[in-house]
């Protein structure tokens, strides 16, 4: 484990403590709060008139129940896009094990308190911990893993998959599971510079008003408003609340690790995969395994039926792994910040 110190030191801890206040988190939800959660996975910039009367409420009640979940971190409005427009060009999904002399949870708090990782898993199966790291460049992900990931206290090895392509995301569960549209999502496009302008300001609130991003920005509103419509029909981002899945009633979400048959490509794989309703993520990685898809489900069940029915005959697969959370840590992903000179 690095050991901060002096003034460095303190600002790592500050680092630390800010990135675990953007974790979300999971507390009882009544029949509003998930409607309104659910409404705002769809479209996270609806206006609070309009919440107030898809939920058969009052603006004012809408509102108490916006601010009361957002305040305990239960949902973010953000944009959700590629990382590569939030200046993330190394990626990668990390197998930990452990020594044993530390609990699974106690160590995956602790990772998701460091500023790469963004995601980390307690699973089940062959490693107990996942986490997901993004970095500026892979001298940067070789730092995280030896210094941060290794090191740390109850880790006793990490196994390395560097994503090749983060092939497909999608966030609004409810979206997903309904195969609205193909299932939507997010996928690898190329943005200008003001498109990444626009939503790096969306990622950390995604409800931010036109006016300001333009003023912002030095442009008009009617421009801002023109492209981040034209960003999220094009496929480009999605601007939404985004949630533990586990919070929402997700309970058997889990990892899906896919060997890739001889004669088959990934990519092909990759696409079969991003069109199944419970998939919400598909990386293609390098590694043992080709692909980490993840499936967010409702029960063991559908989690079965999933992998037998549809994952382990699809062609192209020649096996899978399946890993069962047992508890996730997830915070937002916000842009990558110039380098200290």
């Amino acid at each position: 484990m690095v050991v901060a110190d002096g003034e460095d030191g303190a600002h790592e801890v500050r680092a630390r403590r800010d990135a675990v206040a953007l974790l979300l988190r999971r507390m009882p939800l009544d029949a509003t709060d998930r409607r309104l959660i659910e409404l705002l996975q769809h479209d996270g910039r609806l206006p609070f008139n309009r919440l107030a009367r898809e939920l058969g409420v009052t603006e004012r009640t809408a509102r108490r129940h916006f601010e009361r979940l957002t305040a305990a971190g239960v949902f973010q409005i953000t944009a959700v896009t590629t990382p590569e427009v939030l200046g993330y060009h190394a990626i990668a999904l990390v197998g930990v094990e452990l020594d044993g002399t530390r609990g699974a949870g106690d160590v995956a708090a602790e990772l998701a308190g460091f500023d790469a990782s963004d995601y980390v898993v307690v699973a089940t199966g062959r490693y107990p911990i996942y986490v997901e790291l993004f970095c500026r460049d892979r001298a940067e992900l070789a730092r995280v893993v030896d210094q941060q990931v290794r090191a740390l206290p109850g880790v006793r090895s990490a196994e390395v998959f560097l994503y090749l392509r983060l092939h497909y995301q999608q966030a609004q569960f409810a979206r997903a599971r309904a195969g609205a549209d193909g299932g939507g999502g997010v996928r690898p496009r190329a943005l200008g510079a003001l498109d990444r302008a626009i939503i790096g300001v969306l990622t950390h609130d995604g409800r931010t008003p036109f006016l300001r991003i333009a003023e912002q920005l030095g442009v008009s509103e009617s421009q801002v408003r023109q492209r981040v419509r034209q960003i999220i029909e094009g496929g480009h981002a999605e601007i939404i609340a985004i949630v533990n899945p586990l919070g929402l009633g997700y309970d058997t979400t889990a990892w899906l690790a896919l060997r890739v048959a001889s004669g088959a490509t990934a990519a092909a794989v990759a696409d079969r995969l991003a069109d199944l309703p419970a998939i919400t993520y598909v990386a293609i990685c390098a590694g043992r395994f080709d692909i980490f898809a993840e499936a967010v489900c409702l029960s063991n069940t559908e989690l079965l039926e999933l992998v037998d029915r549809e994952v382990r005959g699809m062609p192209g697969v020649a096996d899978v792994e399946v890993a069962v959370y047992l508890d996730l840590h997830y915070k937002r992903l916000l842009p990558l910040g110039e380098p200290e000179r």
